[in-house]
């Protein structure tokens, strides 16, 4: 889990709201079992889409083309869907299993043909058989680099 208040990628934010709105958002947040940060994080999206009518600019600018793309741009949608090890998977330092791929498109309601196509791009794979059985490698333009891990 990603230590927030270290991290380079994170900032915080503070502001005041009537008290029983604040225990209200705790309680919510602690029967859902989500943290205060996370809420946070997809409220602040929202409300940003919704000031800068972002959801058409963003539908241009931010069209995933891998799944490390897709994960970076709904961040704060999956952290509740089960996946493990998001923060890796947005960087593109792990590779999700099948399984995990299929849970990530389901919760973002991703049609077959775009699943397909993130897949395809994300795994532009070359594939050799040794002694040990097959490696998957990135594709980095014909030359191979390190080892892929699932996450």
């Amino acid at each position: 889990m990603t230590d927030r208040r270290r991290s380079d990628d994170y900032k915080q934010i503070s502001g005041y709201i009537p008290l029983d709105l604040a225990l209200e958002f705790k309680s919510i947040c602690a029967r859902l079992g989500i943290s205060q940060s996370d809420a946070l994080e997809e409220m602040t999206q929202e409300w940003i889409a919704k000031k800068t009518d972002a959801h058409a600019l963003n539908a241009q600018k931010a069209t995933p083309k891998t799944i490390a793309d897709l994960v970076r741009i709904n961040m704060a949608k999956l952290k509740r869907c089960g996946v493990k090890n998001l923060p890796a998977l947005a960087k593109g330092e792990v590779l999700p299993t099948p399984g995990d791929f299929a849970i990530i498109t389901s919760a973002l309601a991703l049609p077959e043909e775009e699943r397909k196509k993130i897949w395809q791009e994300t795994f532009k794979i070359s594939v050799y058989q040794d002694s040990q059985g097959v490696k998957v490698y990135k594709d980095s333009g014909g030359v191979k680099e390190d080892e892929c891990e699932y996450s």
